[in-house]
């Protein structure tokens, strides 16, 4: 069996792996935050077809929260 020898990642990806872990528990933190104050929470996958930065389509979260009983027009946000 073959030994994988990882490369040491570069400051600028250290630093994208922080914000990514950041981001997530912020986000975690979030959405339980608003499931415990009542906020009913669909998330949708999606993906970002058309960027400059990337050979492969850029994956992201579209999210809903609303009360319920209320209707209002959901907004649409990316992150």
């Amino acid at each position: 069996m073959a030994e994988i020898y990882l490369f040491p990642k570069t400051s600028e990806e250290q630093e994208a792996e922080r914000q990514l872990t950041e981001a997530m528990r912020t986000f975690n933190a979030a959405i339980k935050h608003a499931a415990k104050c009542g906020f009913e929470i669909e998330l949708r996958p999606g993906t970002l077809s058309f960027t400059t930065y990337a050979r492969t389509p850029v994956p992201y979260i579209d999210f809903t929260a609303r009360l319920p009983g209320r209707n209002v027009q959901p907004e649409f946000v990316e992150i």
